[in-house]
């Protein structure tokens, strides 16, 4: 099946140990010179419900994700920076995505521009 999927923690530390444990579950991949992780349709659920959530439960206990349009993600991570809210970058089928703490209220941040949402998914 085509391994139409892809998936990359930006800090290589993260990626490495994703990848250790794609290899040790077995799962079909393939990890292109870029660094993505490409996965077929039918691993959906597996790698993103287990091996993905395993690595995001490594680096925060209680976790959400952030995703925005592509023309916010410089003003989310320039707000996080600024208000030192820890974060991981994650590029889910190429799309620039944020991992931080679920504590915090993404919605509730005031960010310069204007007013589009993001979507965030809790864990």
């Amino acid at each position: 099946m085509a391994m139409t999927y892809s998936f990359k923690f930006v800090d290589d530390v993260f990626n490495r140990r994703l990848i250790e444990l794609l290899t040790r579950n077995r799962l079909e991949h393939y990890v292109g010179k870029d660094g993505f992780i490409r996965y077929s349709p039918q691993d959906v659920e597996r790698m993103e419900n287990e091996l993905i959530r395993s690595v995001r439960d490594g680096v925060f206990p209680s976790w959400q994700i952030i995703s925005c349009p592509k023309d916010w993600a410089e003003r989310y991570k320039a707000y996080m920076i600024q208000h030192k809210v820890p974060f991981a970058e994650e590029l889910i089928d190429t799309q620039l995505c944020f991992l931080i703490p679920r504590a915090y209220r993404p919605h509730s941040w005031r960010l310069e521009g204007k007013n589009k949402s993001a979507t965030v998914n809790s864990r």
